[in-house]
């Protein structure tokens, strides 16, 4: 069987078992000392910083309360995944409601493509629309905001992407936190999420434009009925839970509880969601949301989450349909992708003609996490190749295509995702030079093995229903709080149990914990194996199952040290 050496290991002693909350403490740099620990364990609105803070954000406040003064039509412009859909939703929703009657612009993924186009603007200019409102793009997209300028629109910019060094002065109100001449105190925002500073900065100037406080209890009514929506951006766009990240997260859970989307409330109630749970948002909510997008046209995830009661059900059955198509799809591209990848290269590529733009960046992340290698994927159309590029942690695969820009018609990134379009001309030369930069940056060939993070090493005593409570508190989980991981030393096998008919899982029992049940998926082929061994060491997550009104310990083993 596969181990993996653990990139972290507390070793404790005897005596120190039962301090798991000061082990996962430490493990997060959280000083037990501080009072503002409040932010992590108890976070509330009051936490959220200034959203004064973020350059133009004054001047885009004036504009938009000149727009509902003048009766002007606004438009939102948005990228198609959960973060501009559901910041797309907000903000339709919030302008509605405070009187500013609204448009929207909704990019296909392959006709339209990422970030602003001049022939939107003259779609808007049809319309009768005056002012639009990006979300998640267009800070680089110079050129068709000065397009738009020729049309008598303002563009108001709401992005979290890398910012030029210099942005023109005729070009106005880019709310990026990410600007060198920004105060903001936090830079790791969703795209949608700087949205939803902008929602806090109109609701002051509606609710207390003269004393300007910033949690004013009738701003703090608004964003509570808000923060469920910007909950789903920030964990679908893969943004760490610290900070702000993890109040919005965390607030936007709980509020889900009482949401006004019918969408959400219907979901959630089929799925039977567990408050503070980040998972059914990063693996239920948002891959349904993108589903839509990657395969039909986002206008059906906004529908979802703007759908009244009536309609709801037949948009939820439409999504999941949808849904089921993308990892169909999904999977038979992997495939298709593993029966022709050069293993023997450090980046992994695979191109087809099949393939669509909605499928490449999930069939490269499926590479990369096989393999641990950096992966780009191509969708080859008439004169030219969009590629979409995934890579470990250990790779930032955007220092590896600045090196190779001058190849590119244009790209656009996140630190371990990409995308790119390129000429079939330039392809074999960008190819070579990008597999060049990649061993100029591992010049040995040292490459971080694939590593799991191990807590601390946990007495079998001490797997219990107490161990969750604490292990709970520290919810939500999700990047930059993963879910703790234990080891056990020296269990002996008991019983090793198929889950199921199709044979794929086991259900594992220990003679030293004899109630608790192990799950390990994807482990049925290895039952034959597991008998013949005499201990192992389980790397594990510890969960809370509830069965018929009975709640027990239920863990899920990730991996195995074994003798």
């Amino acid at each position: 069987m596969t181990t993996f050496m653990w990139q972290k290991l507390n070793l404790l002693s005897e005596e120190a078992y039962n301090d798991i909350a000061s082990i996962l403490m430490k493990n997060r740099w959280i000083d037990p000392e501080k009072i503002n620990n409040d932010r992590f364990f108890s976070p509330k609105i009051h936490h959220l910083h200034d959203p004064f803070l973020i350059p133009d954000m004054e001047k885009a406040v004036r504009r938009i309360f000149q727009a509902k003064d003048r009766w002007e039509i606004v438009a939102i412009s948005w990228d198609y995944d959960v973060d501009g859909v559901s910041s797309t939703a907000i903000l339709v929703r919030f302008m509605n409601e405070i009187g500013i009657k609204t448009g929207k612009k909704l990019p296909h993924r392959i006709h339209d493509g990422y970030g602003l186009k001049d022939y939107f603007f003259d779609d808007f200019k049809k319309k009768w629309v005056s002012l639009v409102i990006t979300v998640d793009c267009g800070t680089r997209d110079i050129a068709p905001i000065h397009y738009a300028k020729t049309l008598w629109i303002d563009v108001i910019v709401t992005d979290h992407h890398a910012v030029p060094e210099i942005i023109p002065e005729e070009v106005i109100w880019i709310l990026n936190p990410k600007r060198l001449d920004s105060l903001y105190p936090f830079s790791w925002l969703a795209g949608a999420w700087v949205a939803f500073k902008l929602i806090h900065a109109l609701l002051v100037e509606l609710h207390s434009p003269e004393q300007r406080e910033l949690f004013h209890p009738k701003v703090v009514q608004g964003l509570t009925e808000y923060i469920d929506f910007a909950s789903l951006w920030t964990v679908a766009d893969c943004m760490p839970l610290v900070d702000e990240n993890r109040t919005i997260t965390s607030l936007g859970l709980a509020q889900m509880a009482h949401t006004r989307s019918h969408g959400l409330r219907k979901f959630l109630f089929w799925k039977d969601a567990i408050k503070n749970n980040a998972d059914i948002i990063g693996f239920q909510i948002g891959p349904r949301i993108n589903a839509a997008g990657r395969m039909d046209h986002p206008d059906k995830a906004l529908s979802f989450l703007l759908a009244s009661e009536a309609n709801v059900d037949g948009i939820i059955e439409e999504l999941e349909e949808l849904n089921h198509s993308r990892q169909k799809t999904t999977e038979f591209f992997v495939q298709s992708a593993n029966s022709s990848l050069n293993h023997s290269e450090s980046i992994l590529f695979y191109t087809s003609k099949e393939i669509s733009h909605g499928i490449i960046g999930l069939v490269a992340g499926k590479i990369t996490e096989q393999f641990h290698k950096p992966s780009i994927v191509l969708a080859e159309e008439e004169d030219h190749y969009i590629a979409s590029c995934r890579s470990p942690e250990y790779c930032n695969i955007v220092e590896l295509l600045e090196k190779c820009k001058h190849y590119l018609v244009r790209f656009w990134w996140h630190k371990q995702a990409a995308g790119f379009m390129i000429k079939k001309g330039e392809f074999i030369e960008f190819q070579k030079a990008i597999q060049y930069a990649f061993h100029e940056m591992f010049p040995d060939g040292n490459i971080p093995e694939k590593t799991l993070q191990v807590e601390m090493i946990l007495a079998s005593k001490d797997i219990n229903l107490a161990t969750y409570d604490i292990i709970h508190s520290f919810e939500p989980f999700w990047i930059g709080n993963r879910r703790p991981l234990f080891m056990t030393q020296n269990l002996t096998i008991q019983s090793a149990e198929f889950l199921w008919k199709e044979e794929k899982h086991l259900a594992l029992m220990f003679q030293e914990i004899p109630k608790i049940k192990f799950i390990a998926w994807g482990w049925g082929e290895k039952r034959a194996e597991l008998y013949s061994w005499r201990q192992i060491d389980p790397i594990y997550e510890i969960h809370q199952n509830e069965w018929n009104g009975k709640v027990s310990v239920q863990c899920i083993i990730k991996d195995a040290m074994v003798e």
